[in-house]
């Protein structure tokens, strides 16, 4: 049984240049999206911080709530 288990692993040693290649390609294309990503999140960022009542920018920090039910 341990000699069959031996050849087999022996038979399987190494990794193929494709499985080699796809993974490279996987990296190399989750490189090229990261700083896309990062711009987008920081103009989000940007964005919300702005439209946002309660940062230190706005001078008006109060929010008024009227008409609050609950059925």
């Amino acid at each position: 049984m341990f000699l069959k288990l031996r050849k087999r692993i022996k038979s399987k040693s190494g990794e193929t240049l494709i499985e080699t290649l796809f993974a490279l390609l996987i990296g190399v294309l989750a490189l090229i999206m990261l700083p896309g990503a990062i711009v987008a999140a920081t103009r989000a960022n940007k964005e919300s911080a702005e439209n946002s009542v309660y940062t230190e920018g706005n001078s008006n920090n109060v929010v008024t709530v009227t008409g609050f039910s609950i059925d």
